[in-house]
């Protein structure tokens, strides 16, 4: 059934990583407020890697993602890989409504090839309009798989509510994304995820669907890396992710030459098989997972099956939040249509909403919801009873004072003069209670602080109102105008863009330490250039507050004014004079294609002119930025509690956060086009990032002259042109009137 949710956690955990995805339904949109990735300690089906272990490693993963999110009140919906589930499809005679339930029971037992009783199963109506014939699909799991796998959750605090064969969520996905597609009669799509270990295979056709798990995947091809090159498994899986860089890359495809084709024979054998049977032609292959990161496979394959082949680089069909980096999202987009389709079946926006929650965890979650209602009767019964009590009393004790009217003037006395004694206490305990309540609800005077913040550090940025010559470029950028942005050349223009921004509170601003797992977030490579603030309040001229790097590989130096020695030891005395308080540790990670990043960050020299300012300078005058609240840059000069770097934009860095470009290799010169001289070594393709909104390229490049030939410098080292830089930046602000924290934790009696 469909659930027609709200909010949803989408998960689907594979053998490289978990991924998920937090959507929301607004309207008839679907919106993406999170999107997380998590690899495992360990690949899980490296051969190494027992069973137990892959068990302890999926734990783990799924507890790291627990640990980092609030799921209550939130429904959440996993995967099961294909290769573990069953699924059938099948046409029942005509029959009547009241009937089909005890005809698809016998159906399903029939063509489940286990016990009935020994799988948990669930079906699917997927009949077509005016066809007389009832089509079913037929899911089911073992149930010792579905509660091994769920068990991972439960030690993990996370509440289950939705299980779907991954085959089926893709099929989901295609369904919601490219309904014109599935329409057509005749006409059929082809799904195909290569993973890690299995392929799914998902033929879509009108409302029919067909399946089959191929098993081979991603590490198939690092195994014949792995042999071709004698090196062991978790080295070939390194070299294969980064062949296209790899100086390697003709040996490295052509060991995996053979894997290609016979992965291309399977596709083609079961594409035979489900063409002689339905008569359909083959429109377009969709090609979905991490498996296609691999150099030239979609070429291949769209060759080899003479079909054509798509590969999808957004989700059309869906809005992302302010809080999703779009650059890391669509770079991650192969990876996320498992979760993006069980997600879809979760808020009600999928054809196919089997589910393979077993029964009595099913059971158990509907008693819960019911016993709320169950409660809330019962405490009506109990308050209307104690009413019939009440009332009974109430007539006895006026019978009884019509006999001795004497006492119960006495009475009424006593009484009355015990509830004023009781009035007088419970006034003094209403003082304090008031005052408590006011102190609780002063936080509630606050709760947009950090949406504050975030405007406010917004607002520090490069805009039209601060870089008012740039003004149409802002306008245009807004409104979506790439060929008019384009009219500016790329490293003239005044931009910052964030592809992430951590803010946490903290009770004590000079204690709390920059937190470590902002480390994640690089890449694999490299280059890297350090440039912390120094005292003068500007970026070292040579490091890469100017936009320059040491030629001489000297990225990793002390620069900008950072202390050491003698002095740094200085400052650790003067920590103990810091101010102290509470306030908000701030990372903010992105990029800037103006090529002197130095003069829109933090300029040397500009004073009060603010028409100078740049990123940072603002920072530095934040109450300036908004009023409301009493918030200021802390310490500045010092390297405990400001961080700054920098580097060149390029696929290779290692330091540069992730989200920032899509990957791409581009062919630069036919070498039999070229003009170059015996000996001289030419640029054939390369590996770059692309802007994912201008589609320009945006990392560093290899330098070479009009003939493609690569240029070295004087000491043999290639040249490289420079063009976008990334950027970390961590700070602290310190606020000045946040509320006094009440040390009192319950009220008096």
């Amino acid at each position: 059934m469909a659930s027609g949710s709200e909010y949803v956690w989408a998960l689907d955990v594979g053998s490289r990583a978990l991924r998920a995805l937090h959507l929301r339904l607004d309207g008839e949109t679907v919106e993406v407020l999170e999107s997380e990735l998590i690899e495992h300690r360990h690949l899980l089906s490296a051969p190494e890697v027992g069973e137990e272990q892959k068990e302890q490693y999926a734990a783990e993963t799924i507890k790291k993602f627990a640990s980092k999110h609030d799921l209550r009140g939130e429904e959440v919906a996993i995967s099961v890989p294909g290769q573990t589930s069953f699924a059938r499809f099948v046409k029942l005679p005509p029959v009547d409504k009241k009937q089909l339930t005890k005809l698809v029971r016998h159906e399903a037992a029939q063509q489940i090839p286990f016990d009935i009783h020994e799988v948990e199963w669930d079906y699917e109506l997927m009949s077509e309009e005016d066809s007389p014939d009832t089509s079913i699909g037929i899911f089911a799991i073992k149930n010792e798989l579905v509660e091994s796998i769920l068990s991972h959750y439960t030690e993990a605090g996370i509440r289950v509510n939705y299980v779907q064969m991954a085959p089926m969520a893709i099929y989901n996905y295609a369904a919601y994304e490219f309904p014109d597609v599935l329409k057509n009669p005749g006409k059929a799509i082809v799904l195909l995820d290569i993973g890690t270990d299995n392929t799914n295979l998902v033929v879509c056709s009108g409302n029919s669907v067909w399946q089959r798990c191929i098993p081979m995947g991603g590490n198939d091809f690092t195994e014949a890396v792995s042999d071709a090159f004698k090196i062991d498994f978790e080295k070939a899986e390194k070299l294969k992710r980064n062949s296209q860089s790899s100086k390697y890359a003709k040996q490295i495809f052509q060991a995996m030459r053979r894997t290609y084709t016979e992965l291309s024979e399977e596709i083609q054998r079961s594409l035979g098989y489900y063409s002689d049977a339905h008569k359909v032609d083959f429109v377009r292959v969709i090609g979905l997972g991490g498996g296609f990161k691999l150099q030239g496979l979609a070429k291949y394959l769209q060759q080899s099956l003479g079909i054509k082949m798509f590969m999808p680089t957004e989700f059309k069909k869906v809005r992302l939040s302010s809080g999703v980096s779009a650059a890391s999202f669509h770079q991650n987009i192969l990876d996320n249509s498992v979760a993006y389709g069980i997600g879809l079946q979760a808020l009600g926006k999928a054809p196919i909403n089997a589910n393979l929650l077993p029964t009595n965890v099913a059971r158990t979650m509907a008693w819960k919801q019911k016993s709320v209602y169950m409660y809330a009767a019962a405490f009506i019964f109990l308050i209307a009873c104690i009413a019939a009590f009440g009332k009974s009393m109430a007539d006895k004790i006026a019978y009884s004072a019509n006999q001795d009217t004497r006492r119960e003037v006495r009475a009424v006395i006593d009484r009355a003069q015990d509830a004023i004694s009781k009035l007088e206490q419970q006034k003094q305990k209403d003082e304090k209670l008031e005052e408590k309540i006011s102190k609780y609800m002063d936080y509630f005077d606050n709760r947009d602080i950090i949406p504050s913040v975030v405007q406010g550090i917004g607002f520090c940025m490069p805009n039209a109102e601060n870089n008012p010559e740039q003004s149409e470029l802002y306008e245009a950028f807004q409104n979506g105008n790439i060929e008019k942005v384009k009219q500016t050349p790329r490293s003239e223009r005044k931009q910052i863009f964030v592809s992430s921004l951590v803010i946490d509170y903290t009770d004590s601003i000079k204690t709390t330490a920059f937190s470590e797992t902002r480390k994640q977030t690089d890449r694999g490579g490299t280059d890297r250039t350090a440039s912390p603030f120094g005292g003068g309040g500007g970026f070292d001229p040579f490091g890469g507050g100017g936009g320059g790097f040491d030629p001489f590989g000297g990225g990793g130096g002390t620069m900008g004014g950072m202390q050491t020695g003698a002095e740094g030891e200085q400052r650790t005395d003067e920590e103990e004079t810091e101010e102290d308080g509470p306030g908000f540790v701030v990372v903010v990670e992105g990029y800037s294609p103006y090529s002197e990043i130095g003069k829109i960050m933090d300029p040397v020299g500009v004073g009060d002119n603010k028409d100078k300012w740049g990123f940072v300078t603002r920072l530095e005058n934040f109450k300036e930025v908004f009023e409301r609240y009493d918030i200021e840059l802390y310490q500045k000069e010092s390297s405990n509690h400001f961080e700054y770097e920098t580097g060149p934009v390029s696929p290779e860095s290692s330091e540069m956060p992730v989200g920032i470009g899509i990957e791409k290799t581009v062919e630069r010169l036919d070498p039999e086009e070229s003009k170059a001289k015996a000996g001289q070594e030419i640029l054939e393709e390369e590996t770059v990032l692309i802007d994912p909104v201008t589609g320009e390229e945006m990392s560093k490049v290899v330098k070479t002259d009009q003939s493609g030939v690569i240029q070295f410098d004087d000491y043999g080292e290639k040249e490289y042109v420079i063009r976008d830089h990334w950027f970390k930046l961590k700070f602290k602000f310190l606020w000045k009137d946040a509320p006094e924290a009440d040390s009192e934790t319950e009220v008096s009696e």
